[in-house]
């Protein structure tokens, strides 16, 4: 179990991609100059991902300073450095999958370089119908929960605040889901694989904490609805 030092009542707006869970929430004011970034990246069919300092106190609404493209017709990374140009510590990059990065300089990340030996989206051979059918699902509830994870949440005072709910709703299995396990692989890399298969933006948040040690936020930005929504 995540280790906390204190109870922490922060409820997230997330998008999530499963199924049947999916309400429509009011619109942040950063859903706007996301929907463009969003949009293309969806058109060439890659995803990103995005890591920055921010406060966690509340809804977490206070990602960098962002800039509404004037088109989203270009290249992701010409969208991203648009999207993101207002914020000069923001380094945004392409892998060679296609993968657009968007890093803010002097974000403390070692927790996404944490190497897991092995995570399973199955018990006796059984899907873990709770934890595959959301990114949301599949992170809090099998990927968080690594031993490894767990080990240095632990040693570095890092306390990650449960976001979202698993609702009760059927879903087809058919559905996109995780199957099988992931193994020998950092945190950031599992990150990358729950967005290939609901693709879009995972979102890592780094806060200080009101005493000791600090806060760290996970969200999914959805190509499906590129506004937030929240699970039912």
């Amino acid at each position: 179990m995540l280790h906390r030092r204190r109870a922490i009542a922060i409820f997230i707006i997330t998008s999530i991609w499963s199924s049947g869970q999916v309400t429509s929430a009011s619109e942040p004011k950063f859903a706007t100059p996301l929907r463009p970034l969003l949009q293309a990246l969806a058109r060439s069919g890659v995803s990103g991902s995005l890591t920055f300092s921010g406060h966690c106190a509340g809804f977490p609404r206070d990602l960098p300073h962002l800039r509404v493209p004037s088109t989203s017709e270009g290249t992701p990374l010409q969208v991203a450095r648009e999207t993101f140009s207002y914020d000069p510590a923001m380094q945004v990059s392409q892998d060679s999958d296609g993968t657009v990065r968007m890093n803010e300089r002097g974000t403390s990340t070692e927790l996404l370089d944490v190497k897991i030996s092995h995570i399973s989206f199955e018990k006796d051979g059984v899907p873990l119908q709770y934890a595959i059918y959301s990114p949301n699902a599949a992170l809090y509830y099998v990927i968080l929960r690594a031993p490894e994870v767990s080990a240095f949440t632990n040693a570095h005072d890092i306390q990650v605040p449960f976001a979202g709910t698993i609702g009760g709703q059927q879903i087809s299995a058919e559905a996109p889901h995780i199957s099988g396990s992931m193994d020998n692989l950092t945190l950031s890399q599992a990150l990358d694989r729950l967005v290939r298969t609901f693709p879009g933006i995972w979102v890592y948040e780094n806060c200080p904490a009101d005493g000791k040690g600090r806060v760290v936020l996970f969200w999914f930005l959805s190509f499906q609805n590129p506004g937030l929504f929240t699970e039912k």
